[in-house]
């Protein structure tokens, strides 16, 4: 079910709603279990200390167009 590996470093998008989420790269830590309406992961940005839970939907693989 999930498209990203542990370990795999992605771009993630900016923040839709009224998060501070920042775009950038980030680093996949962890998957985590489905949980019936998106697949999520666990990820640490490189712009950031603090590690965020955000939907694959969110990802996408370097040099992809949006």
């Amino acid at each position: 079910m999930h498209k990203y590996e542990i370990g795999q470093v992605l771009d993630l998008l900016p923040s839709r709603g009224s998060s501070s989420r920042r775009a950038g790269e980030c680093k996949i830590v962890s998957r985590l279990p489905y949980e019936g309406h998106s697949v999520q992961y666990r990820v640490q940005s490189t712009v950031e200390s603090h590690q965020r839970i955000v939907s694959e939907t969110d990802l996408r693989l370097p040099g992809a167009l949006v």
